[in-house]
């Protein structure tokens, strides 16, 4: 049995040392890759990158692989630790990956970022290439060229027309532009390129000056166009509006010139006075507009004055009455001063406020033109609300106690409808204190509101018909409005009222009611309000929504047939509000 197992073992370790020695001979071949396809390295990194090739199996005899690196310069862009960028990397026998390095060079040089291409060109030996042979190495450039800001000199300057030489607009930058560029200029103003100004070397008022590499600034030079015509002083506003190359815009983009007169007027002048109200209220009624004239006036004058802005001639003012556009105004012969009168329109209408520009678009006569102020406009600030901004509340609590309050300080009116009972029963405004509801909130108390009571005392010969309507001053607004109205009963038993709700845009406030000029917002009882929950004198708010295209009024009607059974009623009111949502 001991001879057996020894056996066994003898045989065992002859047949592993036979899979060894198999092993150890290497007789197969390896297919090489590079192990990325892409890599990216700053220029100045401070470590070498491994570039590394995988071999797929160790039972090779090992070999050599050819690599190329192309796309730039060995020693300049970068270097390798074979010292080369072309050359031979020994692969060991058995072994799984190889490995060379690659550094970036880093220079003083302002270049694009290079990319390089690493090739596995071939291999020898028990090698054979396979089919991930090349790499895309990225070297991003750190070096930056200096980006310089380029901006005016001066915001603003002035050259006189009459001027000899010609005047340098400077463009410095704020430190010297590597690459150079372009500067791209735009000209605007009531001063005309060729008839008030020129610019050297170019041909209209937008022009490109060029950057030289390394300049440190740029300029370019305005000569003004010497003329016989008295005029106003000319503007011109040049705009740096793009730049090319190593350039940016800086803060100081524009420049605006002003070319100064030098041709005296043949007659006085006129202009408008500085000193002018240019803001008056629509309400405010008429507003005078003064001129400057610079000497007295040897003969007849004639200004010619245009209105413009948002206002209309005529609807929203007048020259002096008349509603002409353009309006002459006369001045007389040995005048030294002039005004004109402009009455403002008040009207009822939410407009905004409006603007009238004026302009004095002509003179002839014993006038000229000035220099000075030739144009003014003036605001007129609107008194009417924003119908759109509704906001109407009433909560009565302003009652001084005079019985004409409701109708001659709140402007509330009382109309009868069918009513026979006593013509004095009307839905009126009084104090008691503690037994009205709370504006923000119904369960709370005030002390004053509006009150209809009506009782006969079981007397027939008061029975009748009750019926009567407030109705609330005219609403100013349109829109999607919210509508609440506070209320509360007492006398359920004999109280057999209907109250209405209306609203109407087509009322014309003359105190006479037609039900078809109204709308039914909502109708209440005693008997409902009851059956609600809300008892003898407890507030309900009512609640409504309207949407409507003009100003409006709102209205409470009560109307109750009085009789042996139902002889008495009370309503009370408080709180009516009418909100834009």
């Amino acid at each position: 049995m001991k001879f057996k197992f020894l056996l066994l073992t003898i045989v065992t370790f002859l047949f592993l040392s036979s899979c060894e020695d198999t092993e150890n001979e290497n007789t197969g071949t390896a297919i090489a890759n590079f192990s990325v396809t892409e890599l990216i390295e700053i220029e100045n990194a401070t470590s070498a990158l491994n570039i590394n090739i995988g071999l797929d199996n160790f039972n090779h005899a090992g070999g050599k692989v050819n690599i190329e690196i192309s796309g730039g310069t060995y020693g300049t862009d970068f270097t390798t630790s074979t010292e080369s960028a072309s050359f031979e990397l020994d692969i060991e026998a058995g072994s799984l990956v190889s490995v060379f390095t690659i550094s970036p060079v880093d220079n003083e040089l302002i270049e694009e970022d290079k990319t390089l291409t690493i090739t596995m060109t071939s291999a020898s030996g028990a090698i054979e290439v396979g089919d991930k042979t090349t790499i895309s190495f990225t070297i991003l450039e750190n070096d930056n060229p200096l980006i310089a800001i380029a901006g005016f000199e001066n915001a603003v300057a002035s050259i006189d027309e009459n001027a000899s030489n010609a005047t340098t607009i400077n463009i410095p930058f704020n430190q010297e532009s590597t690459n150079g560029g372009t500067i791209s200029i735009a000209a605007s103003g009531d001063a005309v390129y060729g008839t008030d100004y020129t610019v050297a070397g170019q041909t209209s008022g937008t022009f490109i000056v060029t950057v030289p590499a390394g300049a440190t600034a740029a300029s370019f030079d305005i000569s003004a166009i010497d003329n016989t015509v008295f005029e106003a002083d000319k503007m011109v506003t040049f705009t740096i509006e793009e730049v090319t190359g190593g350039l940016s815009i800086g803060p100081n983009k524009e420049s605006v010139i002003t070319i100064v007169n030098d041709d005296a007027a043949p007659n006085p002048v006129v202009d408008f006075n500085a000193s002018n109200t240019t803001t008056i209220a629509e309400n405010a009624g008429t507003l005078t507009i003064n001129f400057d004239l610079s000497e007295a006036t040897t003969t007849d004058a004639t200004i010619e004055l245009t209105a413009s802005g948002t206002t209309t001639v005529g609807t929203d003012f007048t020259f002096d009455g008349s509603s002409t556009n353009p309006y002459s105004l006369t001045i007389s012969a040995g005048a030294t001063t002039a005004s004109l009168n402009i009455p403002i329109t008040d009207d009822t209408d939410f407009e905004g406020d409006e603007t009238i520009i004026l302009d004095i678009t002509s003179v002839s006569g014993g006038l000229d033109a000035g220099v000075d102020q030739q144009q003014i406009t003036i605001t007129i600030t609107d008194d009417d609300p924003d119908p759109s901004q509704l906001n109407y509340v009433e909560t009565f609590e302003s009652f001084d106690g005079s019985d004409t309050y409701l109708n001659d300080v709140l402007k509330y009116q009382n109309v009868l409808v069918t009513q026979t009972v006593d013509a004095t029963k009307l839905i009126g405004l009084i104090n008691n204190s503690g037994n009205f509801s709370d504006e923000n909130d119904v369960s709370q108390a005030s002390d004053n509101g509006l009150n209809l009571f009506y009782n006969t005392g079981s007397d027939s010969s008061l029975n009748g018909i009750l019926d009567n309507v407030v109705i609330t001053p005219l609403l100013t607004g349109f829109g999607d409005i919210d509508v609440s109205i506070d209320a509360a009963y007492a006398f359920r038993n004999q109280n057999s009222a209907t109250v209405t709700f209306y609203w109407s845009q087509t009322y014309d406030g003359s105190g006479t009611f037609t039900e078809s000029d109204w709308t039914v917002m909502g109708t209440e009882t005693a008997s409902d309000m009851n059956g609600e929950g809300f008892g003898n004198n407890s507030y309900k708010r009512e609640n409504f929504s309207i949407s409507t295209t003009a100003n409006f009024y709102i209205a409470i009607r009560v109307n109750q047939t009085i009789d042996d059974s139902n002889y008495r009623t009370r309503w009370r009111f408080d709180n009516i509000k009418a909100v834009s949502k």
